[in-house]
C-alpha cells in the first residue's frame, strides 16, 4: 500500500513537473525564478524516482554498482528527450485554439518523432542493462519505466485541451 501511494506521488509529482515547465502568465513568470524552480523540481523528481527504481529492483551491492551508472546515462539522455517533448505541449498550447492543418500535421510530425526517441532510448537502454546484468532485470526496468511514463502520459493527457475543428 505504501509503494502504491509512493508510486501515486511520484506521478502526481513528474505532472506537476511538465505542468511547471509550460508558460505562466507574465505576472506569475515575474513573481518568481521559474527556472530555479524547475531545476528543483526535477532534481526531487530524480531522487523519489530513484528512490522508486532501487526499492522495485531490489539490486545487490554488485547489481547497483553496474545498474546506477547506466541508469544516470539512461536519465540524462530522457531529459532531453522531455526538454523536446515539453517544447511540443508548449508550442501546442500557444496555438491549439487556431491551429491550421499545416500546424496540426507538424505537431504530429513532433509528437511521433518524440516518441520515437523514446522508443529508441529505451531500446539503448535495455540492451545495455540486459548485457551488464540480464535479460530480467533489464525488463524489470523498463516495466516500471514505462509504468511511471504511462501514469504521467494519461494525467497530462487529461489536461491537455483537444484540437479546435
Amino acid at each position: 500500500m505504501i509503494k502504491t501511494a509512493l508510486v501515486a506521488t511520484l506521478a502526481a509529482s513528474m505532472v506537476s513537473a511538465f505542468l511547471v515547465l509550460l508558460p505562466l502568465p507574465a505576472a506569475a513568470a515575474g513573481e518568481r525564478d521559474a527556472s530555479s524552480d524547475i531545476e528543483l523540481l526535477r532534481s526531487d523528481l530524480r531522487t523519489k524516482k530513484m528512490q522508486l527504481i532501487a526499492d522495485r529492483m531490489q539490486f545487490t551491492r554488485e547489481e547497483a554498482d553496474i545498474f546506477w551508472p547506466l541508469y544516470r546515462k539512461y536519465e540524462v539522455e530522457s531529459a532531453a528527450i522531455n526538454d523536446k517533448k515539453i517544447a511540443v505541449m508548449e508550442d501546442y498550447k500557444k496555438s491549439y485554439q487556431s491551429l491550421s492543418d499545416a500546424g496540426a500535421k507538424d505537431l504530429a510530425r513532433r509528437v511521433f518523432e518524440v516518441d520515437q526517441m523514446t522508443i529508441d532510448l529505451r531500446r539503448k537502454a535495455f540492451e545495455e542493462i540486459a548485457e551488464a546484468l540480464s535479460p530480467k532485470l533489464a525488463a524489470r526496468f523498463l516495466q516500471m519505466e514505462r509504468r511511471l511514463q504511462q501514469l504521467v502520459d494519461v494525467q497530462l493527457a487529461s489536461a491537455v485541451q483537444p484540437i479546435k475543428k
